[in-house]
């Protein structure tokens, strides 16, 4: 224990060695640690186990309902997404079937992005246990796979935002810095679900409800071993324990029905962070042409809300591009669920295409059908 946080650290072995993952928490927030469970241990090196195809052994307690659904509906589930892994096991030295959680409040994942604001607003009538009291702010993989100082500064460069947005709608945020993404050295996108969770289910204590904002809406259901964001509809309900509950948030909702919610609150004008670009040095929060600052700006721009935001996008520079995107987007051939809801939204409402958009997108067939006909020269030729 730090003198302004407490750090919970389990020993792993593996490649005949010890490792030691450790989760960093405010000292506030000590009587709301479960010590007494390995839960978010569990959860944290479960891919670790799958990827190295051996079994898990727990030298401690695990939650009795998270112990029976890991393994007989979440290891079978990552196990059919992808065909290298095997249904591992887990073993553990006792069950623990008691209810811990002593808070009765909900919580849920800040990034001001719109999944995590649309989450926030969606339940900001609702009451008792469901009611979101907290934010959190974990370093688990989002500022970089590998973790490191690098993520690190990051991490806490994207801390500033956060809290402040948290202190203008008089909410709690609890952060929590990690080395699981220096132990499990895996694709964030692949794991981040668990990886996240892991961080939440330390503070059982606190949370009977948590959020996991998802990334699409719930008709949009594939299991995909590169990314979990397409099935953790499924994959959060069996990480529950007796003392806490997760769900997949605002999967009722498109992107688009997300992005118009958000833009009815005017507290996310200064604070809307959507950008891949973080290490880019810019006076906007955001890049404005990563393809998810052109996405949330075109879908602004058409239900005209986007001069809202002209605090955390160059929409100058968006203007410049915005031809060349849309004639991308328009003559994609393999489009995304999000894509193809920028493009229904557009028609619905009648959005104006100038005429260069679709010479950009003719342009933009051109030259992947040139780079595909280069690769298949090559191949041809043996080179």
């Amino acid at each position: 224990m730090e003198n302004d946080s407490v750090l919970i650290t389990s020993r792993v072995f593996f490649d005949n060695k010890d490792h030691f993952l450790w989760y960093k928490f405010p000292l506030e927030y000590k009587e709301f640690i479960i010590t007494g469970n390995l839960d978010a241990f569990l959860v944290g090196l479960l891919f670790l186990g799958l990827e190295r195809k051996e079994n898990i052994k727990i030298k401690g307690n695990v939650s009795e309902k998270l112990f029976y659904t890991i393994r007989h509906y979440l290891i079978p589930a990552l196990a059919s997404a992808n065909s290298e892994y095997v249904k591992i096991d887990i073993f553990a030295d006792n069950l623990n079937g008691n209810d811990l959680n002593k808070a009765a409040i909900a919580g849920t994942g800040l990034s001001c992005g719109i999944d995590s604001f649309a989450t926030f607003y969606d339940h900001i009538d609702e009451k008792g246990s469901f009611k979101i009291d907290y934010f959190t702010f974990f370093n688990v993989g989002s500022h970089g796979d590998l973790g490191g100082s690098h993520a690190r500064k990051i991490y806490e460069s994207r801390l500033e935002g956060i809290r402040s947005f948290a202190a203008q709608v008089n909410k709690k945020l609890i952060t929590v810095d990690s080395n699981l993404s220096e132990i499990l050295k895996l694709n964030f996108q692949q794991s981040h679900s668990l990886r996240n969770i892991s961080c939440a289910l330390h503070l059982q204590k606190l949370f009977k409800n948590y959020f996991y904002a998802s990334a699409y809406k719930l008709d949009h259901f594939k299991l995909n071993p590169k990314d979990t964001s397409d099935s953790d509809f499924l994959y959060l309900r069996f990480l529950d324990t007796e003392s806490t509950s997760f769900y997949s948030s605002v999967a009722q909702y498109t992107r688009v029905e997300r992005t118009l919610m958000v833009a009815g609150y005017s507290d996310t004008y200064n604070y809307l962070d959507v950008c891949t670009n973080p290490w880019e040095n810019i006076d906007e929060i955001n890049c404005s042409r990563c393809y998810k600052c052109l996405r949330t700006q075109l879908t602004l721009d058409i239900a005209g809300k986007l001069k809202n935001y002209e605090g955390v996008f160059d929409i100058s520079l968006f203007k410049k591009i915005k031809a060349r995107y849309i004639g991308e987007l328009l003559f994609k051939k393999n489009k995304s669920p999000l894509d193809r809801e920028v493009l229904d939204f557009m028609k619905e409402r009648n959005y104006t295409i100038d005429p260069e958009v679709y010479f950009f997108g003719i342009y933009s067939l051109y030259r992947i059908n040139k780079i595909i006909f280069k690769k298949n020269i090559k191949k041809l030729f043996g080179r």
